[in-house]
């Protein structure tokens, strides 16, 4: 007798059925795509019973069960719809292999409603886009290369090329040496997220990378079609507010320019200071463009940031630097070198990006209390100067601020040729 026929209430009406074999069960199992096994909860400790398997269409099943007779139901369940679906898509003859016939099957489904004009996509691939397809594409270190070879002449800012060369240098050294047109937007977004910078910076590293995408699709390379830089984001952090300098640093720093080899530096810290010019646009500035009679400066587009052209009223204070260090370069030689021992003299060790720019915006709008006046002054939107630089200084501290005059009448121009 069988176990079965022993602990049955009626033997007589029980069926004994033949065991299978080893081999048979074995077999069974592997053709099975849903599995059933014991399964514990590690955090509340309490036991099921899980099928787990994969559906045709690549959607994971993961379902716990309280008995083993539940989870044997739900198996035959989604074994049987395994297998009605294999009838609907196996009984059709093809002579597409099973990677073509997955590739059509993904083209109808992006095409949704429009399924039925696939054909019509082919044909415009093959008479226009085919023209432009990539061919021959180089890896990214001879793509870099080329182009900061490009980069040496090209008619840019010396700041410009040095930014580019410097993140793309990092670009090349940061990722795997594959060829351009293999490069994806998680490509991009991969190497971002490994950077250890903050999200200006990685905003920066991104728009360096986009420009050499963008000379990559240029004719006569194309060795990409789309760059894909252009749907990445840059997730942007609570930036810091502007840093202005205090009334004493700037008086400390005005008179260490003048101190500083008989006033080298000083028409550069006074047009920075309160003219509010970027450090490359006072490099730029010959005195050609210094108009003392009407009280301007003009600033071309090629001098700008913004590369628009810009005119920036003298103020008074200004014009009394401006006449008495009349004809001095603004940018000597030795700049950098020069400029950190003046800094060393006025005892700012702290020097925050554009900081004697933000000084002056800062005092120019508590002096005139007009976004306008500002917005035009500086090149900026009324929209940043009302967001970064109202309230930033008192009315006491800005009437200081413009009672900073030169303590000589005339400084290095009594020895310097005037152009």
């Amino acid at each position: 007798q069988t176990n079965a026929q022993i602990e049955a209430p009626n033997p007589e009406n029980v069926i004994t059925l033949p065991r299978p074999r080893l081999r048979q069960a074995v077999a069974q199992s592997k053709r099975q795509k849903f599995k059933i096994c014991p399964f514990v909860n590690e955090r509340t400790g309490s036991r099921s019973w899980r099928v787990a398997g994969s559906k045709r269409d690549g959607t994971r099943v993961r379902e716990n069960f309280a008995d083993e007779a539940a989870a044997r139901c739900r198996q035959i369940e989604l074994e049987t719809e395994f297998l009605r679906g294999a009838a609907e898509t196996n009984i059709r003859a093809t002579k597409l292999t099973a990677e073509q016939i997955q590739l059509a099957e993904v083209a109808v489904i992006k095409l949704g409603e429009d399924w039925s004009r696939l054909l019509d996509a082919v044909d415009f691939w093959k008479t226009h886009a085919n023209k432009n397809a990539p061919k021959d594409s180089p890896r990214i270190d001879d793509a870099v290369e080329q182009f900061l070879a490009w980069l040496t002449p090209a008619p840019f800012r010396d700041a410009t090329k040095r930014n580019w060369k410097y993140r793309l240098g990092v670009f090349k050294n940061s990722v795997q040496n594959v060829r351009v047109s293999e490069v994806t937007p998680d490509f991009i977004d991969d190497f971002l997220t490994k950077r250890d910078t903050t999200p200006g910076g990685k905003d920066t590293d991104r728009r360096a990378v986009s420009r050499f995408f963008s000379w990559c699709i240029e004719r006569p390379r194309r060795w990409v079609l789309t760059n894909p830089c252009r749907d990445v984001k840059v997730p942007q952090g609570q930036s810091a507010p502007p840093s202005v300098l205090s009334v004493d640093q700037c008086q400390s720093l005005l008179r260490a320019a003048e101190a500083h080899k008989d006033g080298l530096l000083a028409p550069y810290v006074a047009v920075c200071l309160f003219g509010g010019l970027r450090p490359f646009e006072a490099g730029r500035l010959p005195w050609a463009q210094v108009n003392l009679k009407d009280k301007e400066i003009l600033l071309e587009a090629t001098q700008t940031k913004t590369n628009t052209s810009r005119t920036v009223t003298i103020e008074p204070t200004l014009a009394k630097w401006l006449k008495a260090y009349k004809g001095c370069e603004f940018f000597p030689a030795n700049w950098r070198k020069e400029f950190d021992a003046v800094r060393a003299a006025a005892g700012i060790t702290e020097w925050p990006h554009d900081v004697m720019r933000h000084t002056a915006i800062s005092h120019h709008f508590r002096k005139h209390k007009s976004y306008g006046k500002a917005a035009e002054q500086f090149g900026n939107s009324e929209a940043i100067i009302k967001k970064h630089y109202q309230g930033r200084v008192n009315s006491n501290d800005t009437k200081k601020f413009y009672a900073l005059a030169p303590t000589k009448k005339t400084g290095r121009a009594t020895r310097t040729k005037m152009p």
